[in-house]
C-alpha cells in the first residue's frame, strides 16, 4: 500500500513539474509597438514618436529608449526629434521590462532633399504703360546667380520660348520679332532637386532690316521714268 501511495505521488509531481515548465516557455517579453506623427518629409521637419502602444503582458514597462538614425538618442514613452539632412533613416525603440527583458521594432524616416529657388533677372529693358519692354534685335542679359540652394545649383537651364535654349548663370539671347515670350529657368541642385521660374518678356518692334542691295540703283526725282 505504501509503495502505491509513493507511486502516486511522485506521478502527481512529475504532473506539477510539466504544468510548472509550460508556464516557464512562455514568452512574456515585453513588445515594442510605437507610431510616427510623419514618416517622409523635407527638411528641417520635426517627428513626434509616441511609444505608448508598446506593452507587456502581466507586466510593466520601465525604459523606452529611442534612436533616430542620424547619431541622436533620446528616452522616454513620447518624444520629438528634428530631422536637418536629407536620407533615409532607420528610427529603432527598445523597450525593458521590470524583469530586465527587451525587444525592439524600427521604423524607416525618409528626410527629402528641399528642391532649390529658381529666380531670374534680365536687362535692358523699360517701362511703357506699365508693362516691361524690350526691343526687337536687342541683346538680353538674363542673370540667374539670383536663385538660392541649401546646398550648390550645379546646373541653369534656359528656355527663351522662342524655339532656342542656353546654359549657364548669366546668359544673353535677343529676339528677332516683337511678341509675349515666356522664358523659364530651371534650376538643378546638387541633390537632383530642381525647381522653375518663368517670366514673360514683351518685346516691341519690327524685325531687323536684312535687305542686301548689288547692282546699279536709279533714283527717280518724281515723274515716271523715260
Amino acid at each position: 500500500m505504501r509503495a502505491a501511495r509513493f507511486c502516486l505521488l511522485i506521478g502527481a509531481a512529475i504532473l506539477v513539474a510539466v504544468s510548472l515548465s509550460g508556464c516557464l516557455v512562455k514568452d512574456t517579453r515585453p513588445e515594442a509597438l510605437f507610431t510616427a506623427s510623419v514618416a517622409e518629409h523635407v527638411v528641417p521637419f520635426t517627428v513626434s514618436f509616441d511609444g505608448t502602444p508598446s506593452y507587456k503582458p502581466n507586466g510593466e514597462i520601465v525604459s523606452y529608449l529611442w534612436t533616430f538614425g542620424d547619431g541622436a538618442a533620446d528616452s522616454g514613452p513620447v518624444v520629438e526629434h528634428t530631422y536637418v539632412e536629407d536620407g533615409v533613416y532607420e528610427v529603432r525603440l527598445t523597450v525593458t521590462d521590470e524583469e530586465g527583458y527587451s525587444t525592439s521594432s524600427t521604423l524607416t524616416v525618409h528626410a527629402l532633399n528641399p528642391p532649390p529657388k529658381a529666380e531670374f533677372s534680365y536687362a535692358p529693358k523699360s517701362n511703357m504703360e506699365g508693362e516691361y519692354v524690350v526691343g526687337a534685335s536687342e541683346w538680353i542679359t538674363f542673370d540667374g546667380t539670383e536663385s538660392t540652394d541649401d546646398g550648390e545649383v550645379l546646373a541653369y537651364d534656359w528656355n527663351f520660348g522662342d524655339g532656342t535654349t542656353d546654359s549657364g548663370p548669366v546668359v544673353q539671347h535677343r529676339y528677332l520679332y516683337p511678341g509675349t515670350y515666356n522664358v523659364v529657368l530651371t534650376v538643378t541642385d546638387n541633390d537632383g532637386g530642381k525647381s522653375n521660374y518663368v517670366e514673360r518678356v514683351t518685346i516691341v518692334g519690327g524685325p531687323p532690316c536684312n535687305a542686301d542691295i548689288t547692282g546699279d540703283v536709279t533714283w527717280y526725282n518724281g515723274g515716271e521714268p523715260e
